[in-house]
């Protein structure tokens, strides 16, 4: 199912990487748990992130590490928070009026962009370079159904 852009409210990234707590116990990359339906929470958080995060690995004079505010996506299961299983883009978190919007907000996943037909190739590529995607609509935006 392609999901029209004007559905949704935000993407995911970061699925498919299990760096900056996306992996558990349970699991090695808590993303794959995440499937069309998948109920998620966003928290803004401060992490440290590194060079390779950063895209600075080549630049001599770079620090190795750089504390950042994210805003974190929890995989919810059985009615309580899980595991981090990725990130909502960065261009999100550095905007603080955005930031204040998603904390505490949850979502639904409503599309995989991995899982989609050959026709959404752009979405598919867009996945594979930011290490997996989705795309989510806020449950407090869900649409009312007149009968």
């Amino acid at each position: 199912m392609d999901v029209g852009e004007d559905v949704r409210d935000g993407e995911v990234v970061g699925l498919h990487s299990s760096t900056y707590g996306r992996s558990c116990d349970r699991h090695a990359i808590c993303g794959h748990e995440v499937e069309v339906g998948s109920i998620v929470r966003f928290k803004r958080d401060v992490i440290a992130v590194g060079r390779d995060y950063l895209g600075l690995e080549g630049v001599d004079n770079a620090p190795n590490q750089v504390v950042e505010v994210v805003v974190k996506v929890i995989l919810v299961e059985g009615g309580q928070e899980s595991c981090t299983v990725g990130f909502l883009p960065r261009y999100i978190a550095l905007r603080p009026e955005e930031v204040s919007r998603f904390h505490g907000q949850f979502g639904q996943i409503i599309e995989l962009y991995d899982e989609l037909e050959a026709g959404t190739s752009y979405k598919r590529t867009k996945s594979a370079r930011n290490n997996g995607m989705a795309s989510f609509v806020l449950l407090n935006n869900l649409p009312l159904l007149v009968e």
